[in-house]
């Protein structure tokens, strides 16, 4: 059963009860409560015509209720001197008004009462004033009424249906609106909402509901991102583990080669030393691609506290000395210029990150070039002379896992393809906004610091 059903039939019942219970209230009290009235309306009355005969002489007393008489329909007013001789009216009168109240008590009505008061006379004599009261009672009335009330029981019946049907209709009319308009919520359709005007409970419900309804929105909405996260990690996982099998598989077939070789003896594989030695060469370029692959492990895995604030200037100084003296080794031209920053970061991916971009500048940069590091304002910038110029599809490459260009696809000459890789996912986590770029021969590398991440 819906609401607007079941708040007609309680409005419904509650109107009839209540009507019920009025009608028998006023068909015991009403008659009561005229009859009351109708007394003291009366004995006002003669209250007043006893002080009106006050201080009248004989005369003027009979002359006044003579007027009196005509006036009041309900009271009959009589005059006695004190030893019951009969004043006012004349015998004859009070024969007729006996017989009158004689018919009336035959015909039930029944309110019939007298009250009695002395008066005094201008010349000081005392007569007995009395006022009989007769009125048709309303108790005979309350018969007729309980004819009468089958109809109007009736006609309250159909006015309370009729009522009760349109306060039903229109209370649950917004109810019916809040449920259409929750049902088209089920979409998850962006841009839906009650209507939540007005300061009743309703009100109250459609604001409830908007605001769990966008909080479920934001909460879908967040959860579609991390799905796509995780979705692009696994991608990500996938790609890594791929390349990085391909990268061990050309070794470890070419040194299973070089070893089947020295074991049979072919050809100038019989020479087990210069092969050894190639072993060897092998093995320490496959553990540094091991390494590199932990560290790529590491920062995923493990790059998740807030970090840290210190001066990135005293880190950066720490660390420079060992390129200052490869600088003189491979006779580049280092010139550094730091200012003070201290930024929010985990210390050692950062110094990890920093240490991979030098170590990129110092490897491409030919004989005799020139590297600056410059640390001003919240940006670092590495930029350092190139001896081959980037080709634009090779930029975008350049931070893909083993991506090396194909001038330097040799390991001794183009590392294991992971630094640029570790320096962007270290970044990358960081929030820490990059870009690298050439311009005039030279590959710039800028880090800009966030607020968050940067105090100068």
């Amino acid at each position: 059963m819906n609401i607007a059903r079941k708040q007609f039939i309680g409005l419904s019942i509650t109107l009839v009860l209540t009507a019920l219970f009025l009608l028998g209230i006023s068909y015991y009290t009403l008659p009561i409560y005229y009859n009351q009235t109708q007394k003291q309306v009366l004995e006002i009355q003669y209250d007043q015509v006893v002080q009106e005969l006050n201080n009248q002489s004989k005369e003027e007393m009979i002359a006044t209720l003579e007027r009196l008489d005509k006036k009041y329909d309900a009271l009959f007013f009589s005059l006695s001197s004190r030893n019951g001789n009969p004043v006012y009216p004349s015998r004859e009168a009070l024969s007729l008004y006996k017989a009158e109240v004689e018919d009336k008590v035959e015909a039930d009505m029944n309110e019939i009462g007298v009250w009695t008061e002395t008066v005094t006379a201008k010349d000081g004599e005392l007569f007995i004033l009395s006022g009989q009261y007769i009125f048709p009672s309303l108790t005979n009335i309350t018969q007729f009424l309980l004819t009468l009330y089958p109809f109007v029981t009736l006609i309250f019946l159909v006015l309370a249906g009729l009522a009760a049907f349109i306060y039903s209709r229109l209370s649950t009319k917004r109810i019916q609106i809040l449920s259409t308009q929750t049902r088209r919520m089920q979409s998850l359709e962006p841009g839906l909402a009650c209507d939540s005007r007005g300061r009743d409970e309703v009100s109250n419900l459609a604001k409830d509901i908007n605001s769990l309804y966008n909080n479920l929105l934001t909460s879908i909405e967040h959860l579609e991102i991390e799905k796509q996260q995780v979705i692009e990690r696994e991608k990500q996982k996938s790609e890594f583990f791929r390349m990085t099998s391909h990268e061990l598989k050309t070794p470890i077939a070419s040194m299973m080669g070089i070893v089947e070789g020295m074991m049979y003896g072919v050809g100038d594989f019989k020479d087990r030393d210069k092969y050894l030695r190639k072993c060897h060469d092998i093995l320490q370029e496959q553990s540094k691609l091991v390494q590199s692959i932990l560290e790529v492990s590491k920062v995923t895995m493990l790059l998740q506290s807030d970090g840290a604030t210190f001066s990135l200037k005293e880190m950066l100084e720490g660390f420079l000395p060992a390129y200052e003296t490869l600088a003189l080794i491979k006779q580049h031209q280092f010139a550094v210029s730091l200012e003070e920053l201290s930024v929010t970061a985990d210390k050692i991916y950062l110094e990890k990150a920093l240490k991979n971009l030098l170590d990129n500048a110092f490897r491409y940069t030919p004989e005799g070039g020139k590297i600056d590091l410059t640390l001003t304002g919240n940006q670092l910038t590495i930029r350092n002379e190139i001896a081959q110029v980037l080709t634009e599809e090779q930029m975008k490459q350049i931070f893909q896992l083993f991506y090396r260009p194909d001038f330097s696809r040799n390991r001794q000459d183009g590392g294991t393809g992971l630094g640029l890789y570790i320096v962007d996912r270290i970044l990358t986590r960081h929030q820490f906004e990059y870009e690298m770029y050439q311009e005039n021969h030279c590959m710039i590398f800028c880090i800009r610091f966030s607020e968050q991440g940067a105090q100068e």
